[in-house]
C-alpha cells in the first residue's frame, strides 16, 4: 500500500467515526444513555423555569381545580369549561399532583411531569420502534436529533397536551411504518397502533386521527392503492381505539348534556383538531418556518434527505417518511388553526429518520452533501444563538450572568464546530457535536437564561415580595393574567377595585396590590365609599406582562399600614423605575 493510500484509509476511519454504532449495539445502555439525555436537556427547564402565562396555567390551574374538588369528571377554570380539551391530559396532571400532595397544589413542576415523561418515552419509542425499520445505529441517531429539537425540548417543559401527544402520536406513526412497510408485521404491532391512536384521542382530540390519515392520503397519492390498510384490522382496531378515547365524550355529555352543544361548525372542527386553538388563522409558511426552526440541528440535512429520498419514492420507507411530513405539512398550512410551535413535533420523528439515514449512509468520502444547509461559513452558524440570547438581554435592559456568558460561548464554538464537521462531510461527527450544541441551547436558554431574568415574571415577583404578609384577603388590582390566580391564590372577583373598596368599607382590609395604571380608579372607587385614598405602599414590583406587551409597576400595601409587613429590600418604591421591554398603546390589563 502507498503513502497516498495509507493516508486515505486513515482519513477515512477518522471520518466514518463509530461512536454511535458502538452505543447502539447493545440496546439497555442506549437507552439508558437516551433517558441521561433528556434528562439533562429537560429537567433543568421543567424545574427552574417560572409558570408560563398563559395556556399552561390554565391547565394547571384547570387540574388544580378538578382535584381539589374531588370531580376528575368536570375539569373546569372557573365558571369556564373549556369542550375543546379532551379529559386525559387533566388526568395526567391530576395523577401527578395527588401523588405531590397538598402541600405543592401550586407548583407548576408537579403539573409538567407528565409532559416531561411523554416527551421522554417519545424519545425512547423512536429507537425502540425504529429499529424495526432502519439498523439501531440509524435509530439511535433519529431519536437523538429528535430529543435536543428546540420545538421538542419546548412541549418538555410545559404542563400543556401537545407534550403528552407527542407520545401517542409517535407510537402510532412508528407501528403505521412498520405495518406499511412490512407484510408480515405481527398482530402487536396492529394493537399498539389502535391503542395509541385510543390514547391520543383522550389526550388531543383528533390529532392523531388526522396525522394518520393525511399520512394514508400522501401515501395513496403515492402508490394508487388501498389495499395495505386491510393489514391494519380495523374491525378489531376501530373499537379498541374509540373504547380507550371514550371518557373524553363521556366527560362531555356530563358537562354539555349532549357533546359539543353549543358549539358553532367551525368550533367543533377546531376542538377536535387539537386542544390549542389561535383566534387568527396563521399566515401561510407558518408552519414550515415553525418546522425548520424549531428542527436544528436536523434541519441542515433536510434537504438532502428530500432530494435522496424522491430519487428512492420506490422504497416502502422513503415514500412513508415522506407522506409523514408533507400530507400532515399541507393540512396544517391549508386548514389548521392551531400554534405552528406546538402542532409541527409530530413530523420530527419522519424528519428525524430521514436525517439519521442520510447520516449514517456516510461512507468517508469528505464531500459536502448536496441540498444541505451547509452551504453557510461555519462562523455564521454562530450567529443564530447569539442574535437569540443578545435578543433577550437586550429586550429586558440585563447583562448575562458570569455562567450564562459561558453558556453562551460554548454554545456558540460547538455551532462553528458543526458547521465545519457539516462542510467535511464527517456526519456522524456532525450529528454527535450538534446534539451538544443544541441539546445545551435549549438547556442554557430554558433552565438558566429566561429563569434568571425576574422582570418577566412578574406574578412570581410578587409572590416573592409578600411571601412574609398576610394573604387571606388579598386584593390584586391591574393584572388578570392566569398567573395571578394560580401563584397568588387571587381569584377574579378579588381582582378589582370594587372588591379592595368594600373590603375596606367592611373594616376588614386585607393585602392590596395595584398597578400604576389603576391607583387613579382605585382611589376613585374607595372615595365614592367615603373610604381616605390608598396609603403609602410598603413595597413595589416593577416587571414586564409578556403576554400584554408592556411594562407593569405593582404597588403593595399592608393591611395595617401602622405596622406594614416586612417586604425584602429588593422591592423598596424607587421615584425612578426605567421602563422594561417594548410599550404598546393598547390597554396592558
Amino acid at each position: 500500500m502507498s503513502s497516498f493510500e495509507g493516508a486515505l484509509v486513515v482519513e477515512r476511519q477518522r471520518t466514518l467515526w463509530s461512536g454511535w454504532a458502538d452505543l447502539a449495539a447493545e440496546p439497555w445502555r442506549t437507552t439508558l444513555a437516551l433517558l441521561a439525555l433528556c434528562a439533562v436537556v429537560y429537567l433543568p427547564g421543567v424545574v427552574r423555569l417560572p409558570a408560563v402565562d398563559r395556556t399552561e396555567i390554565i391547565w394547571a390551574e384547570t387540574t388544580r381545580d378538578m382535584v381539589a374538588r374531588g370531580d376528575w369528571t368536570d375539569p373546569r377554570y372557573g365558571d369556564t369549561v373549556h369542550q375543546y380539551r379532551p379529559i386525559g391530559t387533566f388526568w395526567a396532571q391530576g395523577v401527578s399532583r395527588w401523588i405531590a400532595g397538598d402541600a405543592h397544589d401550586r407548583d407548576i413542576v408537579v403539573y409538567r411531569i407528565p409532559s416531561f415523561l411523554a416527551v421522554t418515552l417519545a424519545v425512547l419509542a423512536l429507537f425502540w420502534l425504529g429499529r424495526g425499520l432502519v439498523s439501531p445505529e440509524t435509530a439511535l441517531v433519529a431519536s437523538v436529533l429528535f430529543a435536543v429539537a428546540p420545538l421538542t425540548v419546548l412541549v418538555s417543559q410545559l404542563a400543556i397536551a401537545e407534550g403528552l401527544s407527542l407520545l401517542p402520536a409517535t407510537v402510532a406513526m412508528l407501528a403505521l411504518a412498520r405495518i406499511y412497510s412490512n407484510d408480515e408485521e405481527p398482530i402487536g404491532t396492529v394493537l399498539l397502533f389502535w391503542a395509541a391512536v385510543g390514547v391520543g384521542m383522550l389526550i388531543n382530540a383528533l390529532l392523531v386521527p388526522i396525522l394518520v390519515l393525511a399520512t394514508v392520503i400522501a401515501l395513496y397519492i403515492f402508490d394508487r392503492d388501498w389495499c395495505w390498510l386491510k393489514r391494519l384490522n380495523p374491525v378489531i382496531g376501530v373499537p379498541i381505539a374509540l373504547l380507550i378515547a371514550s371518557p373524553w365524550i363521556y366527560v362531555r355529555v356530563h358537562q354539555d348534556g349532549t357533546a359539543f352543544s353549543g358549539l358553532s361548525m367551525r368550533e367543533v372542527l377546531a376542538a377536535l383538531g387539537g386542544a390549542q386553538d389561535m383566534k387568527l388563522r396563521a399566515f401561510p409558511g407558518t408552519f414550515v418556518l415553525a418546522l425548520l426552526l424549531g428542527f436544528i440541528p436536523g434541519t441542515m440535512l433536510i434537504g438532502t434527505a428530500f432530494k435522496r429520498f424522491w430519487a428512492e419514492r420506490d422504497q416502502r420507507l422513503q415514500r412513508f417518511l415522506i407522506a409523514w411530513v408533507i400530507g400532515y405539512l399541507i393540512y396544517l398550512e391549508l386548514l389548521s388553526s392551531k400554534p405552528g410551535t406546538y402542532m409541527v413535533q409530530t413530523m420530527f420523528p419522519a424528519l428525524a429518520l430521514g436525517v439519521a439515514i442520510i447520516v449514517t449512509r456516510e461512507h468517508g468520502a469528505g464531500k459536502k452533501p448536496e441540498w444541505s444547509g451547509f452551504w453557510i461559513w461555519p462562523t455564521a452558524l454562530s450567529a443564530l444563538p447569539l442574535a437569540l440570547f443578545a435578543a433577550v438581554y437586550l429586550f429586558v435592559g440585563q447583562l448575562p450572568s458570569i455562567p450564562a456568558l459561558v453558556l453562551i460561548a460554548v454554545i456558540a464554538s460547538l455551532f462553528i464546530w458543526t458547521g465545519q464537521l457539516g462542510r467535511e462531510g464527517q456526519l456522524r461527527r456532525w450529528a454527535a457535536v450538534g446534539t451538544a450544541a443544541v441539546g445545551l441551547l435549549g438547556l442554557t436558554l430554558l433552565g438558566v437564561v429566561l429563569p434568571g431574568i425576574d422582570k418577566i415574571w412578574p406574578a412570581q415577583m410578587i409572590a416573592r415580595a409578600i411571601a412574609a404578609c398576610p394573604k387571606d384577603r388579598a386584593v390584586l388590582v391591574g393584572f388578570r393574567e392566569p398567573s395571578g390566580r394560580f401563584l397568588l391564590s387571587i381569584p377574579p372577583e378579588r381582582q378589582t377595585p370594587e372588591a379592595l373598596a368594600a373590603d375596606v368599607t367592611a373594616k376588614r382590609p386585607g393585602l392590596a396590590i395595584v398597578e400604576d395604571r389603576w391607583a387613579k380608579r382605585t382611589n376613585w372607587t374607595l372615595q365614592s365609599k367615603s373610604q381616605d385614598r390608598m396609603p403609602q405602599p410598603t413595597g413595589c414590583v416593577s416587571g414586564y406582562n409578556v403576554m400584554r406587551g408592556c411594562s407593569v409597576h405593582f404597588r403593595i400595601y399592608s393591611p395595617n399600614p401602622a405596622e406594614p409587613c416586612a417586604i425584602p429590600a429588593e422591592f423598596a418604591c424607587s421615584e425612578k423605575t426605567a421602563p422594561i421591554g417594548f410599550e404598546k398603546s393598547a390597554s396592558c390589563d
